[in-house]
């Protein structure tokens, strides 16, 4: 599967110099599938109407079945194709509206789970089977499903749901989850309800789990990075038993404890848009696990669990959304790629909907139809590679999704070569011991730089040095998208690399781990790519790596501390050999070659 979203773009002006999407052309009228299915049937009747001994009039009913059925054919497809479920672009002509289209798979877009799931009354809801016909969704109780697992409750980090009407009490500030109780018969009696809760999951060693919280943890973690602290899930509420009314002899009808949105809907704001609770948990506001962690975990679980909203509204939850200018930044910068609307603070979203239900009333209850929550993993990490085995789609049709919406094309590749060096030889970060420090540039990175255009630019090679943060978003994507040479120190300023046009080099500047650290999954005297776990499931670029084995390698980046002093994670910039760097950039080279 090549990808699972092929974005749309907004109409481009004739002075782009890459051809805009627009109207595409498709396979065929019938679509691929469809219509290889079709041309096999008729080849079957074919040889049915035209084998020996075959009457002129079975002959002439078979043909006129087959005009009918091939008209019916053409305009079944062809309605597949226009609903967008299926189609598959083969050029690059101008796309005329923001929808998205499916490509290889169908995803419900904009369609609540209820809208599509079995809901059936329960028998046990009357025990004289007398059934009335239900509706799809009567928000009486409360849905989950999930991606991750079901056998284990440490599984949180891993773990992303949908939830169906649950409930936010405004007051008493909790997350509600409404359970139907089942009615049980006792010597003909038809008894209160049986107020046993029912398994929500199954631990292989615990045995059957009742409730969404286990020891002070909740069901799903917000943050691959603050497990426990930014935990979440709701309430399994209480059963409530109303005043028993008499209702036919030896038996009694027992209220339910059902949802406010079906017991009290006009105190009760209901919401009918999908939602989804986030966290933004690193504080250094690093580029990597902003985009490709926390804010994608948006787009990769609306996709993992076919929960695809174009109106999804996104709420910031443990703490407001940060106000720091960086965080600012990258979420004006990303954030549309995800959904049209801005992010919100929960609470203060939560509040003012309240406020504002029925004319100003007030609810004591805000209730969500759909509700996403979890899926923000570890991606980066040594030892947590496996988190993107597969996810290789989500991360590209992302990517290709941010350059859409800053009016890039994604498809388009540059004509001429440029390298790019990353310049964080100057850049200032937090140290570790809280002051302000250089750390994992490229000491000497004028020579390098010096060298290389001695060697290429007479070549009709560009060579450019950047500062990336000195850059607008705008601009730093349409310089990488321009670059076929990448050549950047690991770290948070390399995660730009998805956004290189397809079959482009990227030079990547390892360190050298002495220890080994259990927390990243590094072991010692290995050459470490810092971001390897990640990158080694973007396959539309090409990766070397510049290896770093000793402390001739190396310069310390703290005043005072020798290199052997120092933390080689974080505290060195490496001495880059200039023949060995261009021996990988003639690599590249050759590989790019016509």
């Amino acid at each position: 599967m090549s990808s699972i979203y092929a974005h749309n773009f907004k109409r481009r002006t004739s002075s782009s110099s890459f051809p805009a999407y627009g109207a595409p052309r498709r396979q065929s009228a019938f679509g691929s599938r469809g219509g290889a299915r079709f041309l096999g049937i008729i080849g079957t009747v074919r040889g049915l109407t035209f084998r020996q001994g075959s009457s002129a009039f079975f002959k002439l009913s078979l043909v006129l079945a087959i005009i009918l059925l091939s008209l019916r054919f053409t305009r079944f497809f062809a309605a597949a194709n226009d609903r967008g479920s299926a189609s598959v672009y083969t050029d690059s002509t101008d796309r005329t509206n923001h929808t998205e289209v499916l490509v290889d798979m169908f995803l419900s877009v904009n369609q609540p789970f209820n809208e599509r799931s079995v809901r059936i009354m329960s028998p046990l809801s009357d025990p004289t089977g007398k059934l009335e016909p239900g509706v799809k969704n009567t928000r009486r109780f409360s849905h989950f499903r999930c991606l991750g697992d079901d056998n284990n409750i440490d599984g949180r980090a891993e773990r992303a749901c949908v939830f169906e009407n649950v409930c936010y009490d405004v007051e008493g500030k909790e997350w509600l989850y409404y359970v139907m109780p089942t009615m049980t018969m006792w010597f003909g009696f038809q008894s209160r309800p049986d107020t046993k809760l029912k398994p929500i999951l199954f631990d292989s060693v615990r045995g059957e789990r009742f409730g969404f919280w286990e020891e002070g943890l909740g069901f799903i973690g917000l943050s691959g990075f603050t497990q426990g602290a930014t935990d979440w899930g709701p309430t399994v509420s209480k059963f409530r038993t109303a005043n028993c009314e008499p209702t036919a002899i030896f038996s009694m009808k027992v209220r339910q404890s059902a949802s406010p949105a079906s017991t009290s809907p006009s105190t009760t704001a209901i919401l009918k848009t999908a939602h989804a609770l986030f966290h933004l948990a690193v504080h250094d506001d690093n580029l990597g696990h902003l985009l490709w962690e926390e804010m994608g975990a948006l787009w990769y679980s609306m996709v993992r669990l076919n929960v695809f909203s174009s109106e999804l509204v996104a709420m910031h939850t443990v703490g407001p959304l940060p106000d720091r200018a960086l965080n600012r930044k990258f979420r004006d910068a990303f954030f549309a790629a995800l959904t049209p609307r801005a992010p919100v603070s929960f609470d203060e979203y939560v509040a003012e909907t309240a406020r504002a239900h029925g004319g100003g009333a007030g609810a004591s209850h805000v209730c969500f139809d759909q509700l996403m929550v979890g899926g923000n993993m570890l991606r980066f990490f040594q030892n947590r590679d496996w988190h993107n085995m597969g996810h290789e789609p989500l991360f590209y049709s992302l990517r290709n999704r941010v350059l859409g919406v800053h009016g890039i094309d994604p498809r388009q590749v540059p004509q001429r070569h440029k390298i790019v060096f990353t310049n964080k030889t100057e850049t200032l970060k937090k140290a570790i011991d809280g002051g302000l420090t250089k750390n994992r540039g490229i000491s000497n990175l004028a020579e390098l730089v010096n060298f290389v255009r001695a060697k290429y630019a007479g070549l009709g090679v560009v060579v450019e040095v950047v500062e990336w943060q000195k850059l607008p978003m705008k601009a730093q994507l349409e310089l990488m998208h321009s670059t076929t040479i990448f050549i950047s120190p690991s770290g948070g300023v390399s995660t730009l690399l998805p956004f290189l046009p397809e079959g482009a080099h990227a030079i990547l500047i390892d360190y050298y781990e002495r220890n080994g650290v259990l927390y990243y999954g590094t072991a010692a005297g290995h050459s470490i790519s810092m971001e390897a776990p990640l990158w080694n499931h973007v396959p539309h670029v090409k990766k070397q790596y510049y290896q770093v084995w000793e402390a001739k390698d190396l310069v310390s980046d703290v005043p005072g501390k020798t290199v052997e002093e120092c933390d080689w994670r974080y505290e060195v910039s490496t001495v880059v050999d200039l023949r060995r760097m261009d021996t990988l950039i003639e690599a590249a080279f050759e590989d790019m070659e016509a």
